[in-house]
Formats: C-alpha cells, sequence, structure tokens
C-alpha cells in the first residue's frame, strides 16, 4: 500500500468505537472528500493491512464486528506514535490556543483526529500532561473580545487562496460606507484580535489589506488569480511594521529621540524597538533616561507614545512630538470642560 494512500485513510477514520464506519461508508467518504474515485476491494485489502498485527507491533486500525460486518476505527495509540513524538504533540496542543484564538476552528473534521491523537500521547506522558495543563498563550492587551467574523466570509477567504482564484466581498469602512470588490488575494494575517486579507487588484497595485470583520459578504470568484512574484507576504509584513500602517512609503525613517521616566524605562529595555541604540545611565538618581530610535511613520507611533502618559517626553522629531503634544491637549480639554480637572 502506498504511504499517501494509508495517510487519506487513516484521517477519514473516527477515533471512537461507537462511530466505526464499514467499507462501502469508508469509500463513499473518500469519494466525498478527495473528489476522486476508488474501488471498493482496494479499500479492503487496504483495511485489512491497517488492521493486521505485524512485526512492528499492533495494527493501526482497530475492528468491531457486529457479526454482520468489520467496522473500522482508529486505534489512537498506536497511531498516535506512529504520525508524532512526544514533543510534536506538545507542539500541536499549544499551537492550536493561537490558532484558535486567531482564525477559529479551521477545518476542524479534518483536524479532530489529530489533535485527538495528540491529547492521547500527551496524557500518557507524565511531563507532557504537567507541561500542558500549566502552559498558556495570551494576547497583549487588556483583554478586548475578538472582532466578529463570519464563518462564510473567512472560509471563502481560504477558499480563494487555496484555489489560486480571485475573491469577491462586499466591505464597509469605518465611517460606514459600502464598497464592492474583486481581489487576488494574497495571504491572510491575524493581529490584535482581527484578521486581515492583503490583496491586490491586478499586477502593478499596491496592496491593500482589509479587515474581515468589515465583510458582510465574501465568495470565491471562479477566475484565476493574478500572481504577484514581486511580493513575498513574510517580507510585506515585516516592511510593513507588523501591519502597522506606514503612513508614508516614501518618507524616510524617523529619528526618535525620547526622555524616559526612571519607572518606565523597563518598556524599552524589556521590549526595545528594531533599531534603538542603548541606553545609558541618567547623569544622578532619579534623572531621566533618553531612548534613541529609528523608527518607520505608521499610525500607531503617536497611540503607544500617547499610552506611556506623562512618564516620558518627546523630544524629536517635531512632527512626532507636535502630533502627541496635540492629542494631550485635546484629550485633557475633555476633562476641563467638564470640570474635571
Amino acid at each position: 500500500m502506498k504511504l499517501t494512500s494509508a495517510v487519506r485513510l487513516l484521517r477519514l477514520l473516527p477515533s471512537r468505537q461507537e462511530d466505526a464506519l464499514n467499507v462501502k461508508q469508508i469509500v463513499e467518504r473518500w469519494q466525498e472528500v478527495t473528489a476522486t474515485e476508488i474501488h471498493l476491494r482496494s479499500v479492503q485489502r487496504y483495511m485489512g493491512e491497517l488492521s493486521a498485527d505485524s512485526a512492528d507491533g499492533p495494527a493501526l486500525v482497530d475492528i468491531d464486528e457486529d457479526g454482520r460486518e468489520r467496522r473500522y476505527y482508529l486505534r489512537l495509540s498506536q497511531v498516535a506514535q506512529w504520525f508524532m513524538t512526544e514533543a510534536t504533540s506538545l507542539d500541536l496542543l499549544l499551537a492550536r490556543q493561537v490558532l484558535l484564538r486567531s482564525f477559529g476552528p479551521v477545518n476542524p473534521a479534518e483536524t479532530k483526529n489529530l489533535y485527538a491523537m495528540a491529547e492521547k500521547l500527551t496524557a500518557d506522558s507524565v511531563r507532557n500532561r504537567r507541561l500542558h495543563d500549566r502552559l498558556r498563550v495570551v494576547p497583549d492587551g487588556i483583554g478586548r473580545q475578538r472582532a466578529k467574523i463570519t464563518p462564510e466570509v473567512l472560509a471563502s477567504s481560504m477558499d480563494a487562496i487555496a484555489a489560486g482564484q480571485k475573491l469577491g466581498f462586499s466591505y464597509f469602512k469605518s465611517n460606514g460606507k459600502e464598497s464592492k470588490h474583486v481581489r487576488t488575494p494574497l495571504g491572510l494575517v491575524a493581529k490584535d484580535g482581527t484578521i486581515y486579507l492583503l490583496a491586490t487588484m491586478g499586477l502593478s497595485d499596491v496592496p491593500r489589506h482589509f479587515a474581515l470583520h468589515r465583510f458582510s459578504d465574501a465568495y470565491v470568484v471562479p477566475e484565476l488569480a493574478q500572481t504577484r512574484t514581486d511580493i513575498d507576504l513574510d517580507r510585506y509584513i515585516a516592511e510593513s511594521q507588523q501591519f502597522s500602517h506606514v503612513l508614508d512609503t516614501s518618507s524616510a525613517d524617523l529619528q526618535l529621540e525620547l526622555r524616559v521616566a526612571p519607572e518606565s524605562i523597563w518598556h524599552f529595555r524589556e521590549r526595545p524597538f528594531p533599531e534603538q541604540a542603548p541606553i545609558g545611565q541618567p547623569g544622578k538618581p532619579g534623572d531621566w533616561f533618553t531612548v534613541l530610535a529609528t523608527v518607520p511613520d505608521t499610525v500607531l507611533l503617536v497611540p503607544f507614545l500617547v499610552s506611556m502618559g506623562p512618564y516620558i517626553k518627546v523630544i524629536g522629531p517635531e512632527s512626532v512630538r507636535g502630533k502627541v503634544v496635540g492629542w494631550l491637549r485635546e484629550a485633557s480639554a475633555h476633562y476641563v470642560r467638564s470640570g474635571e480637572v
């Protein structure tokens, strides 16, 4: 039996005895999932091989005989050891935490058995069980909920990418105005509780990213996508500062200079800017630190600086300093008018 055929069959089989399938049902599921034909006798032969004990150990497939026919389901303990190591099973379960939060249950039917194998193998290992029970991956921020994305929109977006076809969708901007689009999808990127579609219209336009929670509908267009060999998804993410939206791609990076209070300097020591100069000690205890960094001008720069409140002072450049001062004055005015300051 070919390894590819064995893997396909194992993916089709349930992991519980009560869900066991007979040969005819396996053939039907094969044709439904793979959209290819397979002979009944071939499946009978394959299942005989997969369910037979051998010199390598117990079979990968268990048999449930009810007196009339044989029905097959996975022997998880064996399949888990065949498919993955203990380390791989733990990695898979930890990765699921991130995957579910970012993209939701992608192809849940196809991955159900794989996660069941990982859980089985992890449960059998004292070390892995302890790690699994005590390791968590949580997002940055203050715990805002994920943006609501309809399953149909996400599924259509993924289908278009997988099929190499264009995607049509209706999109609402933040001001509520709706627009219709047909685009070539370049990829999906999960960030800050939502998912963005990176897409282009033609072979020379600048890529745009669209937040999926603003889609009212999405559908695969039966038209081949226009492949862009000049755009690499990972490079684009890095050059856009993790989708931070560079304001002007033609302008030079900013030479940022900050004065930072001693009680807040840990922010820039523990998570520095990518191009940040070493932070020296101030002249005397209690003095503020100087932070120098080369940064792009993005829509998230000023909000980040404002979020530091009274613990930093922007020295330069003047364009950034002016925006920060303007934001703080406008915010303060809200409270002055209400008599709270």
